[in-house]
């Protein structure tokens, strides 16, 4: 299943949860330093998700704020309703 995320680097408060143009919002402390907050985004994600970070691979938007992420290996039902509570969170 693959979804898009905007990401917020640099954040003082890490979170995964809301919405920004359709996108997951995801914020990280890490800055966009030599990958480090594309790591900590997949990270993040894995978390709020409950996989692997090996099981999500970052598909387009290494150097953007908006990336699209692909999570392999589960049931898309299951990922589209973790996906859909997370973008409502507050």
């Amino acid at each position: 299943m693959r979804f898009s995320v905007h990401v917020q680097p640099g954040a003082r408060v890490p979170k995964v949860g809301g919405s920004k143009a359709g996108s997951l919002s995801v914020r990280v402390s890490e800055r966009a330093v030599e990958g480090a907050a594309n790591e900590a985004v997949i990270v993040a994600v894995a978390r709020a998700l409950g996989v692997k970070p090996r099981e999500i691979r970052l598909v387009h938007g290494r150097q953007s704020r908006r990336k699209l992420l692909e999570v392999a290996g589960h049931d898309d039902d299951e990922l589209a309703g973790a996906l859909h509570e997370l973008r409502n969170a507050p």
